[in-house]
């Protein structure tokens, strides 16, 4: 890109670069492999308001449209945990009352769309056509569409202006930053709120959590980015809260009442973010010195199991599973196969890497000598799940990610 999609500014510094990926939640029917596209995966630093962004953006329809997506909220009980107490905390602290209109964009399978429109009037805006449909069979209201004034108009216009409006691990999917924001201030009633939730550049910079970095993920968000974002289309943070989902992510609370503003706690996280080095390009280097140095060495230990004969299976086909594999350059001469439990995934192929994805019952049918956990995020449910199937399995992880 060629600016800040938070500020314009246009002097940005290039300071990741994972090489060549496609879009991470792009898995392959069969028929597809030979098409596929692959984009430059990198970040780049915006020096005035320290925002951080993929240098690429890939079109909105080869990231939602021209796939069935495949990713979904309800993927494990680690994430209906984690979006049932979303439901709980965020109700009570936004003060909802029964027959208030909620909104949540990205609503995917509508699992927590769910949760509020049983006692709420919850709307879903969702890009994907086949989860757009799959959700609307339950019942509920899903606007097949992108956030912006037209989709929030629509929503506005049947059930009347938000008292909520929320998204998680989507807004930080947005390339139209400032014309988006604007569309939910517009949506939004005077005492209304405004929640998003995505992973913290803190987390996925100071843990070297490289695999969060995809092409869906277009932002990598700071309070101080989101605060300047904020200010420019008059919403104001009021609350922040850090969680452990996804190895480190925020929930940032906003309002259009500027009297609600937490400029103490705002300037008490960007100056935890400036200590950190979140704004300075030298730290983004030795972000790439060790996670290159850990590609490295963990290839080496791969490719000498196979040296040894031994076969390799990974768990885990989740979106950051791609960029890892494809950063490491696995593919399917490496990785015999992959398991996963989503149903919209098994029988597809990993993009890039082209590895099949099996059920994760042929860990015990095909009974490989060694197993990668690539989902660290929910790693230790893995490891029991997998000593449940396959007890004699090696496992192992890559680098050195602690399994959550």
């Amino acid at each position: 890109m060629d600016n800040c999609i938070v500020c314009n500014e246009s002097n940005l510094d290039a300071v990741i670069n994972l090489g060549l990926h496609p879009p991470a939640d792009s898995f392959l029917k069969i028929e597809d492999i030979e098409s596929q596209k692959l984009y430059q995966l990198g970040c780049e630093l915006c020096p005035v308001c320290g925002h951080l962004q993929n240098q690429v953006v890939v079109a909105g329809n080869e990231r939602y449209e021209d796939i069935d997506y495949s990713y979904t909220s309800s993927n494990s009980k680690i994430s209906m945990a984690h979006w049932d107490e979303f439901y709980e905390t965020v109700s009570l602290k936004t003060n909802l009352s029964d027959n208030d209109h909620v909104v949540e964009f990205g609503s995917n399978d509508g699992y927590l769309t769910n949760l509020f429109n049983k006692k709420f009037n919850a709307t879903g805006i969702e890009p994907s056509p086949y989860l757009a449909k799959l959700s609307s069979k339950d019942g509920l209201n899903v606007i097949n569409g992108y956030l912006g004034s037209d989709t929030i108009n629509e929503a506005v216009e049947k059930n009347g202006l938000c008292k909520l409006i929320y998204g998680n691990n989507v807004f930080n999917h947005i390339s139209e930053l400032n014309k988006s924001t604007s569309s939910i201030r517009a949506g939004l009633q005077d005492d209304g709120y405004f929640v998003f939730e995505s992973p913290y550049c803190v987390d996925v910079i100071g843990k070297y959590y490289f695999d969060t970095i995809y092409h869906e993920h277009i932002s990598y968000f700071s309070i101080k980015s989101i605060d300047h974002l904020y200010k420019k289309n008059n919403l104001y943070i009021v609350d922040v809260e850090r969680n452990t989902y996804h190895g480190g992510c925020i929930r940032v609370y906003a309002s259009p009442d500027k009297e609600k503003y937490n400029k103490n706690l705002v300037e008490s996280f960007i100056q935890n973010e400036e200590e950190l080095g979140m704004f300075s390009p030298s730290n983004y280097k030795t972000f790439m010195e060790k996670i290159a140095k850990d590609k490295f060495s963990t290839m080496q230990s791969i490719l000498k199991m196979k040296e040894n004969g031994l076969s390799i299976a990974a768990v885990g086909a989740a979106a950051r599973s791609n960029t890892l594999l494809n950063y490491y350059k696995l593919d399917s001469s490496v990785i015999d196969f992959i398991t996963d439990s989503s149903e919209h995934k098994i029988g597809k192929y990993t993009p890039g890497s082209c590895i099949p994805i099996l059920d994760d019952n042929a860990l015990n049918d095909k009974n490989p000598d060694v197993a990668i956990i690539l989902s660290w995020n929910i790693g230790k449910y893995l490891i029991e799940k997998i000593q449940s199937i396959n007890p004699k399995m090696k496992v192992i992880t890559i680098g050195e990610t602690e399994l959550l």
